[in-house]
């Protein structure tokens, strides 16, 4: 049997759940693997796992955890043909709701590995981190900086919607600058999407490809919690792209500028603007889902 190692990140969703290993032993036995389990220890760990299974030439790497998780083992694979297995174990894990897998870590393992590898694309910025899905300002940058660490973990979904509350009723909403092939646009909030899917299933840059060079960007050029407040619940609806002071196209660079405005990837709090998106021309291999067997 074929050697699958599984990273497991047991902080994930706060640790509030843990890995269904029995189901995944199984399901990954029946398709002729052998997992093997690589838990992490500590941020970045899993990143240095990562990069040991490219190392040894694994044709697959499956991680279990969320989004955080997947970008550090997409680091370690990077340059690499050992593809990403992602496995639904975090608080919203974006990617797997972009690549059409189930919710079910063992259902997400045995259609990915009934699947075939494709080259997915990913960004970077100018200091060099790398982001899967999006990078995005404003609001929910805002809210996950602000975010208390013990909140998240202990309360999940719940805690980054109190946190919301408190930004949209008492916070400072952002301002900065957007610039785009020569445009620069005044901005409250923007999203760089390599990815469509936004804070779970809903497409927030629905024409961004994740398997083509390429950003879709979409920006919000109105100000105030008026503008902010109905263009987040657009989003939930579809219904932001036709919303006043919303910009769209497609770019494959962006520069965002201001003052003490955070930034985050992936659903991770990132750093503050001044920052530069840049899509390239690596590519990460991963598994989307076979068709389903009857």
């Amino acid at each position: 049997m074929r050697r699958l190692p599984v990273v497991v990140n047991p902080a994930a969703s706060g640790g509030r759940k843990s890995a269904p290993r029995d189901a995944l032993a199984a399901a990954a036995a029946q398709r002729g693997w052998r997992v093997e389990w690589w838990a992490t220890e500590a941020p970045g760990h899993a990143t240095e796992l990562a990069a040991r299974a490219a190392r040894d030439r694994d044709p697959l790497l499956a991680v279990w955890g969320g989004d955080g998780t997947y970008n550090e083992a997409a680091r370690g694979l990077l340059g690499s043909e050992t593809a990403l297995v992602a496995l639904p174990g975090g608080t919203t894990s974006v990617l797997a709701y972009e690549l059409g897998i189930p919710r079910d870590p063992a259902a997400a393992l045995a259609r990915q590995l009934d699947g075939e590898r494709r080259g997915m694309a990913v960004g970077r910025t100018d200091s060099g981190q790398l982001f899967l899905l999006m990078l995005s300002a404003g609001p929910d940058a805002l809210i996950l900086a602000n975010l208390p660490a013990l909140l998240k973990k202990r309360a999940g979904k719940a805690g980054i919607t109190a946190q919301a509350v408190v930004e949209f009723l008492h916070g400072r909403l952002p301002r900065f600058a957007v610039s785009i092939d020569g445009a620069t646009l005044d901005a409250s909030w923007c999203i760089v999407g390599n990815g469509r899917c936004y804070g779970g299933p809903y497409t927030a840059t629905p024409g961004a490809d994740p398997f083509a060079t390429g950003f879709e960007v979409v920006t919000l050029e109105r100000h105030g919690r008026a503008a902010a407040v109905p263009f987040f619940f657009s989003i939930l609806s579809g219904r932001h792209l036709g919303r006043a002071g919303v910009d769209r196209r497609p770019a494959t660079e962006v520069r965002l500028t201001g003052e003490g405005v955070p930034y985050q990837l992936d659903g991770d709090p990132s750093g503050y603007l001044p920052v530069t998106a840049r899509a390239s021309d690596e590519r990460l291999f991963v598994m989307p889902p076979g068709r389903e067997k009857q």
